[in-house]
């Protein structure tokens, strides 16, 4: 039995599996430790890009009142030029999204033949012309329904 055992305990030939999980321990600790020091770092890099981001304004400059995009509206009677301007001013302050929920509304209400007050139809134009000058709806649908000669229906909505 004495044998046996010193036989058991000098034998070298499981010696090498423990090598092996030691070397993988140390490799998923280190792989550990880089990954903290790169999150991190990913972490600090990202909230300073948000923060840049955020201060960042997106100039619209190009985006101005034209008078005679409001025609129809004029020729009607239903507003005056400063009445124009004041809707496009406050088109103007609205988002991208608010544009285009407003624009798909009222163009909803259009083809839908309901009544539209003269304010309403102004600001639907104000509307149009924002999104129309910020390049976010296809030009053929502001056309079909903002250009004279269009939308059959095309002024007489209100």
């Amino acid at each position: 039995m004495t044998a046996m055992i010193r036989n058991f305990w000098t034998d070298e030939s499981g010696a090498i599996s423990v090598d092996y999980v030691v070397l993988a321990c140390g490799a998923v600790a280190m792989s550990m430790a880089a990954s903290d020091v790169v999150r991190d770092g990913l972490r600090n890099l990202s909230s300073d890009l948000e923060a840049q981001l955020r201060t960042q304004q997106i100039s619209d400059a190009f985006v101005n009142f034209q008078s005679s995009f409001f025609d129809p509206l004029y020729d009607a009677g239903a507003i005056s030029e400063e009445q124009a301007s004041d809707f496009f001013s406050l088109a103007n302050e609205m988002t991208n999204a608010q544009v285009l929920t407003f624009l798909e509304n009222g163009i909803e209400r259009l083809n839908d033949g309901d009544q539209m007050t003269e304010e309403e139809l102004g600001q639907l134009f104000a509307v149009a012309s924002v999104a129309y000058q910020r390049n976010i709806v296809d030009d053929e649908v502001i056309e079909y329904y903002f250009v004279e000669g269009g939308n059959p229906n095309y002024v007489s909505t209100y």
